[in-house]
This record gives structure tokens, sequence and C-alpha cells, in this order.
């Protein structure tokens, strides 16, 4: 047996490098007794079992030889268990080779690896459905936040259009800032709301078709009075041979664009905002990740994309852009709201299967692009 494993190497120097490494070395037979072990694996094993060499491999770890069989031929690792009965909670990563004589296994003590990262792992469940319940929570009690802070802000503005009476200089400066106020922690709200949903999936899917332009429009007008007051254009660019009717989540993507095009309002004081909707090429669609399905098209993909006037984006600012959490500290107030709606922008084109990408020049304006799939094949695939 002996002669068998220095027949394993081709360098006589090598020949007792299996009795010299530092894991555990078996060759089993068909059945998984022991006809050979290295000395650090008579040290391994005895720990565990003191007459070891006397039993089956299966006596000593939870399914061994079934482990064995399956990953001899597939060059890949696994990990086993010793018995319960044996009182030793000990896991060992195995990789295993088949033989003429059966089963040549080597064998690693990686006992506290295994526990650490099982306890991370059953911590990050943990602190998952902790967010979730959290999340969870907060959007059923949005409703007791909603009515007092929409009561104010209607209340007030009654009172500033002359409902409750003639009001002097002064009383009318307080109740605007009052409403002014409101409509501000109402719309953070909002987003932080929106937010919530986004992370732990909460909101419901439904998807259908609908006509994809008449959406953009949609979310143009509810950004209406923030574009009015800049006095800004929109300029939309639709191809001519758009696919306007998609297959995807009506109320999802509206959500995106009135997301997308309110930053772009944002960012933007002087100048116009264009809006590009086309189909793209399917090496774009490549290049950003999405996967293509057999037999698809350019007009199997929708892309939006929307240029602002603005300043532009720093390095430094695009490396948090999807983490509002990481902005807690930024004094600029604006960028934390804004990572906060990018942050569910990109949760919420991950639930259509798309993807987004910003593009930006320094003093040059941003454009923010998204690609999602148009048609019903790419939204019931691989769920």
């Amino acid at each position: 047996m002996i002669n068998f494993i220095k027949n394993l190497f081709l360098k006589p120097e090598e020949e007792d490098l299996l009795t010299k490494l530092p894991d555990s070395v078996l060759l089993l037979n068909p059945q998984g007794s022991f006809l050979w072990f290295n000395d650090f694996a008579q040290k391994n094993l005895s720990d565990i079992k003191e007459n070891f060499a006397d039993c089956y491999i299966d006596d000593l770890f939870e399914n061994a030889m079934d482990i064995i069989v399956k990953i001899a031929n597939l060059e890949k690792t696994s990990i086993v268990r010793t018995k319960s009965s044996l009182n030793k909670d000990l896991f060992y990563e195995l990789s295993a080779r088949k033989t003429d004589d059966g089963f040549l296994v080597i064998m690693r003590n990686n006992t506290q690896n295994y526990k650490t990262l099982t306890s991370i792992l059953v911590e990050h469940e943990s602190s998952k459905k902790i967010n979730r319940d959290k999340n969870n929570f907060l959007v059923k009690l949005s409703g007791e936040f909603r009515t007092p802070l929409q009561s104010i802000i209607g209340f007030s503005q009654a009172i500033l259009n002359g409902l409750g009476g003639e009001i002097n200089e002064k009383q009318e400066k307080y109740i605007t800032i009052i409403n002014k106020n409101s409509e501000e922690i109402l719309s953070l709200f909002n987003k932080i709301i929106d937010l919530s949903m986004s992370e732990s999936n909460l909101f419901e899917h439904k998807f259908s078709y609908f006509d994809s332009v008449n959406i953009l429009n949609n979310a143009i007008k509810s950004n209406q009075s923030e574009i009015d007051a800049k006095d800004l254009n929109i300029i939309t660019n639709i191809s001519s041979d758009i696919k306007r009717t998609i297959y995807s989540d009506e109320q999802l993507l509206e959500l995106i664009l009135r997301n997308i095009i309110e930053i772009a309002v944002q960012s933007t004081d002087v100048g116009d905002i264009a809006i590009d909707v086309k189909h793209p090429e399917l090496e774009l669609v490549n290049n950003k990740g999405l996967v293509p399905f057999e037999n698809a098209s350019e007009k199997s993909f929708l892309m939006f994309s929307i240029k602002d006037m603005g300043l532009g984006i720093s390095d430094a600012e695009l490396d948090t852009l999807y983490e509002p959490y990481a902005q807690l500290d930024n004094p600029n107030k604006k960028n934390v709201v804004r990572s906060m709606s990018f942050a569910t922008i990109k949760n919420l084109i991950k639930m259509l299967k798309g993807n987004m990408w910003v593009e930006t020049e320094p003093m040059q304006g941003s454009t923010y692009n998204i690609i999602i799939p148009a048609e019903k094949v790419m939204q019931t695939s691989n769920e």
C-alpha cells in the first residue's frame, strides 16, 4: 500500500510528501474502511475516536462515504461533520479522488473557520430579519405619520388662502414656514417609506402590458410644479421605432421615472432636461449585466436616458451614490435625500430585472440611464 502511495508521485524527493503533508491523508476501500493513513490523520482521528482504524469512516463522520463518492470526480471540496454520538462537534473539509483500491481522501480540520462562518451567516440572516421587521413596522405605521402631516399642510394652506379670515403679514410669514416645512417633512418621510419598502421587497408585483410613453408622461406631470417653478424645459426624444407597449410593472416603472426626473429637476437650475427613449443594442444590454434570452432582439429591452444640466456628480459622490446610510454624516441634506432616491431606484430596477448607471461630467451635467426588459418572457424566466 505504501508503494501505491509512492507511485502517485513522479519525483523521488516527493515520495514521502503524503506522509509529511500537514493534512489528514487517508486511503479508503470502496466500503469506507481504512487501508492507510498518514501520521497527521493518525493524530487527528485518534482524538475523535481512539480505535478509529478498526471502524468505517461513516462511523466518524455523518454521510462521509456518500459525500466522498459524490465529489471524487468533480474536483470539489465538501464539509463533513463528526457524528453527534461522538460528542465531538468538529468539521472537516475534504477532497477525494477515486483510485484502483478505493478513494484517496485529504481532510483538513476546518472547525473554527466553519463555526465562524456559520455564526456570521446566522447573524446576517438575523440582521436581515430585523431589517425586514423594522421596515414592515415602519410601513404599517406610515398612515399614522402621513395623516397629521397632511392635515397640517392642508389647514395651513387653507389659512393662507383666507379660509379662516384675514391674517396679518407676520402670521402669513409663520404659517408659510409651517406649510413649507411640513411639505418637506412629508416628502422626506415618503422617501423613507419607499426605501424601506424597496429594501424588503414590500411592493406588490403587478406585471402587465401597458404604454411606456404614457407612464413617462405621468412621471413628468408629477414633477410639473417643480419644473414650472424653475422655468425648465423638458425635451423628450422618443425613437420612431419604439415599441410603446411593454410587459413590466407599471407602478414600479412610474415610481422609478418619477424619482429620476425629480433628481434631474433638483440638479438643474437653468436650461433643459432631455429624455431619450429607445431600444438599446444587445451589446450594451450584455455589457450592463443583462443576459438576453433566446431569440431576443433589440426591441426586447427598453432604455430611458434622462440628462440634466447640473454641476455633475463628483467621483467621491458616485462611490456612495446608492448608499444612503453612508451619507448620514454628510452635512449636505440634499445629498442624503438624493442617495435615498437612488437606492430606491436601484432596488426597484432589480425587481424589474433591469439595470441602472449614471454618466456624469463636471459642469456638464449627468445622464441617468436605465434598461429594463420589455417582453413577458424575460419577467417569467428563471423565477
